[in-house]
């Protein structure tokens, strides 16, 4: 049995020297279930993600939070994860991060709400290992079914999903993800990321 609790950071070797919350920050599987997340602390991760960027201020994100507060709406919401995600039911806070696909007053196609949100998703995750919070963001997850048991106006998609919670022992993890709590972490090196004069290579 493994009950040690991995670290709310855990920078992977190489990271240059940039903020340490940054370069620590990942995404923990290992969740604490019986310890709620509290609302001041829950009131900062939103109000992180509030003070996003976002072109004419336009603010396109939208964010569907669920927990002990209403038990029924959890359950539904965790019904929208797919098995590969089963980790997750423990977390005591479950959140859907939406774009508003149109701009307000034209109706015209928001080309960046998805962009947009995803920064506000990101500070929000931020701010998260700031209180010593696990933040995992999943694409493993029905938007479909999110759409339909929450009523999800046509205008607005269902980008990710997050589990949010204190950190947990290792072992309440599966066992074929349980590796992933220690493994090394690692990045594309820069050559393959930044291109000088534009010349992006053909993948």
């Amino acid at each position: 049995m493994n009950n040690t609790i991995p670290p709310i950071l855990r920078p992977g070797e190489g990271h240059g020297d940039i903020l340490p919350l940054i370069a620590g920050r990942w995404s923990s599987r290992a969740i604490d279930p019986a310890l709620p997340v509290d609302q001041a602390v829950l009131d900062r991760l939103f109000e992180a993600a509030r003070w996003a960027p976002s072109a004419f201020n336009n603010q396109p994100w939208r964010f569907l939070s669920f927990g002990p507060e209403d038990s029924a709406a959890l359950e539904s919401a965790r019904g929208t994860l797919m098995p590969g995600n089963v980790w997750a039911l423990a977390a005591p806070r479950l959140l859907f991060v939406l774009a508003r696909t149109d701009l307000a007053g034209s109706g015209k196609p928001n080309v960046r709400a998805h962009y947009e949100a995803g920064m506000a998703a990101v500070q929000m995750a931020l701010q998260a290992a700031h209180e010593g919070l696990v933040f995992h963001q999943m694409a493993g997850f029905s938007a479909k079914k999110v759409v339909e048991a929450f009523k999800v106006p046509e205008n607005f998609a269902v980008i990710t999903a997050a589990a949010v919670g204190h950190p947990g022992p290792v072992d309440k993890v599966p066992e074929n993800r349980r590796a992933l709590e220690t493994e090394a972490r690692e990045r594309k090196p820069m050559g393959e990321l930044v291109f000088i004069g534009g010349a992006v290579p053909i993948e």
